[in-house]
Formats: structure tokens, C-alpha cells, sequence
């Protein structure tokens, strides 16, 4: 009796992906290729070639494999069962030779096949899925008979956990197989977005998707299993926590799919060599103790074990991260776990990988290897911003070791330099300071400079600018010339005392002089960090263009000496983020956050708060309402936990303040108000301005306007004193909207006059935006008051992207009601024909829409109608306005509405 689920097409499971991508992968094959899709368990094999089969036009032999079928006469009777009713009944004399005998000679039965084959009236594809199972020699022989002889129109198709041992290269070679491996079937971003979408009953927000991603690395079960577990949004976090650790129910999946089938020495292996990050033969054989390293990793990796080559001469290879935490599970004996880390500690350090070696020190807890490694590589390690693994090294070591070497304090002061605390970084500090001194003199006096470098780095990140300049010049006095690397730091916080101070100049030129120095001891990273501090200088100056210059020639630097995904990567991308909000392209700011927050996940959430902010502004910018409020939790959650640099706080209310403006949450606004810190006496650099800003926006938020005025004349007083013009520009604009508040309008109209004289010389067109819908009367009359061409033009373009700027909620800026219409129609900005065949109220309103830069689909959003009766109404309008594209609607548009957008009130008819 032959299983019928064995010969059948299976059934698709219900709610299935569709994943387009591969299955015009699959479309592309030709006929006679052989097909090969191969993955680990859990990649989708039988489902999608099942999916794909499903909707061929030819007939489709489908053959599901166990390892009963390693008996050759069984794998020929389902064979030619498959075919037989694929075709309907189309090889009778096959299928009567396997029913008359009860051990059917296999060759002779593939021999017929093939013949009664070529007979065939349409093509044929023949699947046999989970070819994995077969280990008979006799059946790969059949399958390579079938292979290499199958006549034209006959294809065979194959899923499998690894390569079968089926002479694949030579049809490789020929260009008759193609191929689909784990790369290929792992869910990209989009796909793993999609099954949420349907799986979960609540929305997912893309930057939690792309956590999962990673962790998943698209592997379908643990997407899948996600989707079951996670019943509401508050358990997000905990199952990724989880997952990262290895879920039990995953680890239950991989012990029955994948660890039950395999023989005992190919278990030690992986579980030997499961804890490294990456493995070659030398690791493998040392740590498993057996020989043929690089035979056994190619084997590991051809049964589909989880295990991925690194480069096309496969010397290296890696586990799936999912599968590597399980496999870690294994390993449960404490000594011998310590003795394998011990044993790639060494190893690492052979193969000159000195961080590896340090993971594994930590790990075995062997406190001299530790010390040797931290004592040779630590400030290396240090400006690779490896901040985890070091803090989790000066953890184990102990208070005590710390405060008896010197190189070990600095390492741990600077950890909690940037890591904001800094009474912990002094604390450091002062208790290896008073133990050295005490009791071993020489060794404070070689490390005296660098301990002041330390100080004076950390009282300029806590604003304590003289007391910074001061501790960078005694150091400069102290430090030996061997000690560069501290001699540079101390230059660099000169020239950002210098920045602080509002001497733009003096820092400029001591920032040239660290990168050139930086650049001759090849300390690349200083140097990159030289260049991103004249970047901000550029940009405090107004020069946008020379600072989007810098921050490419910073980004080329990282790229060319392999720095990417170093702290100083994130740095430039942030730079390159705010040049390109200035710019007005969202996309490309949202896609420089993206990439930062990639370089800085790994040091933890609460440094992704600079963007967190970015993406704030853009969500804004865009009207995502519901975007807009989870990153503005995310800030209100991080600020509200952790200690951040006065800039990055500054930037944070920034976005915080013109969000809460923009939902009209004035509790927010008023009780930020109340807590936020004074406003330095003389804010003389960008975050003591952008900090003051904020004040003066909660302030008329508040109605507190004479409060307001003060503060942002003493702004702008310091600013053109200190020569920031961007800060300039933006307390003009600023002040044109307080003042046109206060009905100032000829005042207001000044103000604006000189911030678009500030412009036109430069790239300016975000800080305009920031005062909303009153930018645009206030240009308006700025237009009417006469100003020269150049400045003209920039308030015309001010203007239409102000008018396109959407509201929080997706909304549109001007509603248009009966009373508004009948004086757009008294105008006599609106043609002759208009009045004649004149608007219905809804058709207003459309056009309205699009005039305010809003997508088909978003209008129909905003009514709550269907999309096709917008288009409805846009069809009518065009005829109705004998316009023939949206740019002539808007254009016309333009003229007629802006009868209302010239509304003096600043509130006009929102």
C-alpha cells in the first residue's frame, strides 16, 4: 500500500506568505534545469515550491521523501506512483513493471520511465522534497541516472537541507541548475513586516521589525513563533530580550528538527565551536580536539547545519546567531566551558584578533589573560567602542586592580565619561589618584597628563568649559612626547573649549591642527573626529555647503580605513542627517538615522536618543501622527532614565516641543516649562542657543511673550557677537513670528527681510519651517513690503513648502468652508469659466488637498472615503478647472487661494 500524502501536492497552510520575490525566482528556471533549493529547517522549502507547483500551467509529479525511501525499490514505486498520476496515467508500462514485481530492478525501471517520458505530450516537472532524507547510495545513483538522462520538457525539482551528492558542479558548470539557498529564502525586512502585519493583533512599529530582523536574521520559525507569542505591545521587548538569549521554544524546535539526526562526534563539534563568532579549521580542531577541521566544517556546512561560509575560498564560516544560542545550551559543564574559552583566547591571539581573545578571557574568567590583553590593546579597544565587553572586563576586575594600574583607571574613567556619568568618572579618577600617589609615585607621574586629559574631556562634556581649558593646558604641560594619544585629546578639547566659548575661529584652526596631527600618527579616528568638529563649526557659521563637504571627506575617511560601524561612524552619519533635514529631504535624513542607530544599537537603547529625535522631526514633517507619538515616547522614556550631554537634551526638546505644539498638548509644553534647566548667562555655542530656543517656544506657547522677547534678544545678541549665523537665522525667524503675535507686523517683516538676506547666500530651508503655518502670511507680506530677486525667490520657495507642509495628523492646513469659497468666487483671482460651472463644496475641498502636496490615498484618509471617489472628484475637477495634470491644478490653486492664506490672523481658518 503506497501513502497517498506521499505522491500528493500538499495543501498550502492557511495564512501562508506570499512571497513574490522567490517565486519569480522560480519562474525564471528553464525547463531542463534542475532546480535546487536548499536551506536549514524552517526556511519555507516545501511551501514555497508546493505554492510555485500549485500554479504551473504544466502537470507537476510532487514526491514528499522519509527515510524509508532509502530502499531503492520503494523510492521507484513512489517515483513512478507521482508521475503516473501527475500525467494521468501517462507511463502504463512503467506503472505495471513496479506493481508486477515486488522488487522491481531499479535501473530497468528508470530506464522505461525515462522512454515512456519522451512520449509525453507537455512538460513535466518532478519535486522530490526532503531529499535530505535519502543516504542510500543506490538511490543517489538512481537520481543521478534521472538527472543526467531526462529527456527535453522534463525537469526535476529538489528541496533539501543540504547538497546532495548528485555531481551538482558539472551542472553547474553546463548552466542547468538553479540554485535558492538560505540567503535567498530568509525573510527580508518587508516580508518579516508583512507577516506581522497579519499575524499580530496590534501594529508593530518598523524600528521594532528591524530589531527582529536582525535577531532572526529572517529565519521563518523565529518570526513565526514572535507572531504566537507577543499578545500586545508591552511584551515586544521582553520576547526579543528572550530571543536574544534563545527562546525555549525555539531551542524545543532545533533539539527535534536538528540535533536528534545527528551523529555524536558532529554534535561536539558544533557544540565546541558554537561558542565563537566566527570559525575556521584551526579554531575547530582545537577546540573540538579532532582533526580535519576544514573537512569537517565543509561537511557541517553542506548538511545544512546552520552553518554559512564567510568568503568564496570558505576558510571561514559562522552559525546562525539563533542556532548558535542553542547549540551554546549544550555545553552545560562549567570547567569545560572555561577550558574551550580558554583555549580560543589563545587562539584568537594567535590568529591576531585581539578583541576575540579578550571575549574569551572574560568568559573563561581568567583574570591574567584579561589583564595582558586590556594592558596591550585596551585604548585600541576603547576608540573601537567596544564599551560593552570592556565594561563587562573592569566589572570582573574589581575596584580594587582598577585603582592599582593606571592604564585600566583611565580605561574605566572614560568608559564613564561617555557614558555621561560623570561623578563616577571623577570618583575613578580620585581613588586611583590618592593610592597612586601614596604608593607608587612613579607610576602617577607618568600618567599625571593623561589623568588631567580625562578631566578636562569631562568637564567640557558637563558644559564646564573654563575649568575644561584649564585641565587640557596643564595636561599639554605634562604629557610625555610619547604619549600622542592623549597629547591629541587634549588638543581637541582646546578646540572645543574654543567652539564653546564662541571663538569659531580659534576652533577651527586647533581642530585643522589635531587632524593633521591625528592624520601623521595614523589615529584615524581622531582625525575623523578633527573633521566632524569642523563640520559643526561649518554649520554654527552657516556654511552649509563646506560643512556637507567635510562631513563627505570625515565619511570617506571611515570608509577608507575601515572604521564603519565605530562610534565615530555614527557621528558623521548624524552630521549628514541634519545637513539633509536642513535640505528638506526627509528621506535621505530618515535613512542617516537608520544608519546610525544600526552603528549604536549595540552599545544600548539609550544612545539612539539623537535619533530617536531626527526621526521625530521627519515623522512631523510628514504628518505620521501615530509615528510621531511612539518616538516621542521613545524621548520622553530615555530622558527621562538616563543622563545625556546638554546638546543632545537640547536637540531632544527641540523636536519634543514642536511635536507638542503641533498636537496642542499645552500641559506638555507648560510643564516642561516649569522643570527645564536656566538659560546659560551667554549661550555663546549652538546647544546653549537651540536650549534657549525652546525656552522662548514654550514661553509663547504660554502667552508669556514679553518673557519671550527678552530672552531671544539676549540670543541673538550673543550670537552675532560669537559669529553663529545659522543660530542667527533662527532667532530671526523666531523673533518675525513672535512679533507678528504681537501684531508687529512692519517689526516681524523686518526680521524675516534680514534672515532671508542670511539665506539666499546659503542653503537654509528647515529652520524657516519651523514656525508653521504663520511663515507663509509672514513671507507673504515680507513679498508685498518689496524685496530684491534673490530674496523674492527664496520666500517663493519657502512658501511652497511651507503651504505642503502637512499637519500632524495628516491632515490639510486650510479648511475650506461656505464662507471661505464665496470669497475665493468674489475674488478676482478666480477665471470667468469658474463661475459659470462652479465647484461643488467637496471638489473645493479636493483641491484643496492636493494643493496642500497630499497623496490620492492620503486625501481619501483624510474625508474617510474609498480612493476611487477621490479620483472621481479629481477627473471632475480637471475638467470642470480645464486643467490637464495635478502641477496645473496646483499652480491654479495657488492663485486662488491665496486670497486666504493672506489672512493677517495668525490663526487664519485651521
Amino acid at each position: 500500500m503506497l501513502l497517498a500524502s506521499k505522491y500528493s501536492l500538499p495543501d498550502c497552510p492557511e495564512n501562508t506568505l506570499a512571497r513574490p520575490r522567490l517565486l519569480s525566482l522560480l519562474d525564471r528556471g528553464d525547463i531542463d534545469q534542475v532546480m535546487l533549493v536548499t536551506a536549514p529547517a524552517g526556511y519555507g522549502k516545501t511551501t514555497l515550491v508546493s505554492s510555485w507547483a500549485a500554479n504551473q500551467d504544466s502537470p507537476v509529479a510532487w514526491f514528499s521523501l522519509d527515510s524509508g525511501d532509502n530502499e531503492p525499490s520503494q523510492f521507484c514505486r513512489y517515483l513512478v506512483e507521482s508521475v503516473h498520476r501527475a500525467t494521468g496515467n501517462g507511463v502504463p508500462e512503467t506503472h505495471a513493471l513496479v506493481s508486477a514485481q515486488q522488487r522491481p530492478d531499479p535501473s530497468l525501471v528508470v530506464s522505461q520511465l525515462l522512454a515512456e517520458l519522451r512520449g509525453l505530450p507537455s512538460e513535466l516537472r518532478i519535486v522530490l522534497d526532503d531529499y535530505h532524507q535519502i543516504d542510500s547510495e543506490a538511490v543517489h545513483d538512481i537520481t543521478r541516472f534521472l538527472l543526467r538522462h531526462a529527456p527535453a520538457g522534463i525537469g526535476v525539482v529538489l528541496t533539501s537541507r543540504s547538497q546532495p551528492p548528485l555531481g551538482l558542479a558539472t551542472l553547474r558548470v553546463q548552466g542547468r541548475l538553479l540554485e535558492l539557498g538560505s540567503d535567498e529564502l530568509a525573510l527580508d525586512v518587508a516580508e518579516t513586516a508583512q507577516l506581522l502585519q497579519q499575524r499580530l493583533p496590534f501594529s508593530l512599529d518598523h524600528d521594532r521589525v528591524e530589531q527582529l530582523h536582525q535577531l532572526s536574521e529572517g529565519w521563518p520559525p523565529a518570526v513565526q513563533l514572535f507572531a504566537l507569542s507577543v499578545r500586545n505591545a508591552e511584551e515586544v521587548d521582553r520576547y526579543l530580550g528572550e530571543l536574544e538569549q534563545g527562546h525555549s521554544h525555539i531551542l524545543d524546535y532545533l533539539a527535534e528538527e536538528v540535533l536528534e539526526r545527528l551523529e555524536p562526534q558532529l554534535r561536539e563539534l558544533l557544540a565546541c565551536t558554537s561558542i565563537l563568532t566566527r570559525v575556521n579549521a584551526t579554531l575547530a580542531e582545537r577546540l573540538s580536539g579532532l582533526e580535519g577541521g576544514q573537512q569537517l566544517l565543509e561537511q557541517t556546512a553542506r548538511r545544512g547545519l546552520f552553518l554559512q561560509a564567510q568568503d568564496s575560498s570558505r576558510q571561514w564560516f559562522r552559525y546562525h546567531p539563533v542556532f548558535a544560542r542553542f547549540l551554546q545550551r549544550q555545553l552545560t559543564e562549567k570547567t569545560r566551558l572555561q577550558e574551550l574559552h580558554r583555549i580560543a583566547s589563545d587562539t584568537w591571539q594567535e590568529l591576531g584578533q585581539p578583541l576575540e581573545a579578550l571575549r574569551h578571557a572574560l568568559a573563561a574568567e581568567d583574570t591574567e589573560r584579561l589583564q595582558q590583553l586590556l594592558h596591550t590593546q585596551g585604548e585600541q579597544f576603547l576608540r573601537e567602542g567596544q564599551i560593552r565587553v570592556l565594561n563587562d572586563c573592569l566589572t570582573w576586575l574589581g575596584a580594587d586592580k582598577l585603582q592599582r594600574n593606571a592604564r585600566f583607571t583611565l580605561i574605566a574613567a572614560k568608559l564613564a565619561r561617555d557614558n555621561f556619568e560623570y561623578d563616577q568618572c571623577e570618583k575613578v579618577l580620585t581613588a586611583a589618584e590618592s593610592w597612586l600617589q601614596r604608593e607608587d609615585p612613579e607610576q602617577w607621574r607618568d600618567f599625571e597628563g593623561a589623568f588631567a586629559t580625562v578631566r578636562a574631556q569631562a568637564a567640557v562634556a558637563r558644559g564646564q568649559t573654563l575649568v575644561a581649558k584649564e585641565y587640557a593646558e596643564e595636561a599639554l604641560e605634562l604629557l610625555r612626547p610619547d604619549q600622542l594619544g592623549e597629547r591629541i585629546a587634549a588638543l581637541l578639547v582646546v578646540g572645543e573649549t574654543g567652539f564653546c566659548l564662541g571663538a569659531l575661529d580659534d576652533a577651527i584652526d586647533h581642530m585643522r591642527e589635531v587632524e593633521a596631527l591625528a592624520l601623521a600618527e595614523n589615529d584615524h579616528p581622531s582625525a575623523a573626529w578633527a573633521i566632524c568638529q569642523q563640520t559643526e563649526i561649518a554649520i554654527a557659521q552657516g556654511l552649509l555647503k563646506k560643512a556637507a563637504a567635510l562631513q563627505e571627506r570625515a565619511q570617506r575617511l571611515v570608509e577608507e580605513h575601515h572604521l564603519v560601524g565605530l562610534p565615530i561612524s555614527e557621528f558623521i552619519c548624524r552630521l549628514g542627517g541634519q545637513l539633509e533635514w536642513e535640505d528638506c529631504r526627509l528621506e535621505d535624513a530618515a535613512a542617516s538615522a537608520r544608519r546610525g542607530m544600526q552603528i549604536n544599537r549595540k552599545a544600548g537603547e539609550r544612545w539612539l536618543l539623537q535619533e530617536y529625535s531626527l526621526l521625530l522631526k521627519v515623522a512631523q514633517a510628514r504628518g505620521e501622527r501615530d509615528e510621531s507619538l511612539e518616538w516621542l515616547s521613545r524621548i520622553d522614556r530615555l530622558l527621562a532614565g538616563e543622563r545625556y550631554h546638554r546638546d543632545w537634551v537640547a536637540n531632544a526638546d527641540a523636536a519634543r516641543l514642536r511635536a507638542w505644539r503641533a498636537l496642542n498638548d499645552q500641559q506638555a509644553i507648560a510643564a516642561w516649562l516649569e522643570q527645564a534647566q536656566p538659560v546659560a548667562d551667554r549661550p555663546s555655542n549652538h546647544f546653549e542657543q537651540c536650549h534657549g530656543r525652546n525656552h522662548v517656544r514654550a514661553l509663547i506657547e504660554v502667552h508669556r511673550w514679553s518673557d519671550a522677547n527678552r530672552l531671544l534678544s539676549r540670543l541673538q545678541q550673543v550670537a552675532r557677537e560669537c559669529g553663529l549665523v545659522t543660530d542667527c537665522l533662527r532667532n530671526l525667524v523666531l523673533e518675525a513670528h513672535l512679533l507678528w503675535l504681537r501684531e508687529q507686523r512692519e517689526a516681524a517683516v523686518h526680521a524675516i527681510r534680514e534672515a532671508l538676506s542670511i539665506a539666499v547666500e546659503r542653503d537654509f530651508r528647515a529652520s524657516f519651517l519651523q514656525v508653521g503655518k504663520p511663515l507663509i502670511v509672514i513671507l507673504k507680506a515680507a513679498i508685498d513690503s518689496g524685496l530684491g530677486e534673490a530674496e523674492q525667490d527664496k520666500a517663493q520657495e519657502l512658501i511652497r513648502l511651507a503651504q505642503q507642509q502637512p499637519e500632524l495628523d495628516g491632515g490639510i492646513r486650510i479648511e475650506l468652508d461656505e464662507t471661505i469659497i464665496r470669497e475665493i468666487l468674489d475674488s478676482d483671482a478666480v477665471p470667468d469659466f469658474l463661475r459659470h460651472s462652479p465647484l461643488t463644496p467637496r471638489e473645493w475641498q479636493v483641491l484643496n488637498a492636493i494643493h496642500s502636496g497630499l497623496s490620492n490615498e492620503r486625501i481619501a484618509r483624510h474625508f474617510k472615503v474609498a480612493p476611487s471617489t477621490i479620483k472621481t472628484h479629481i477627473r471632475s475637477l480637471y475638467q470642470k478647472l480645464d486643467v490637464k495634470d495635478r502641477q496645473e491644478a496646483i499652480a491654479l490653486a495657488e492663485q486662488m487661494l491665496r486670497s486666504v492664506q493672506d489672512q493677517p490672523s495668525d490663526q487664519g481658518h485651521s
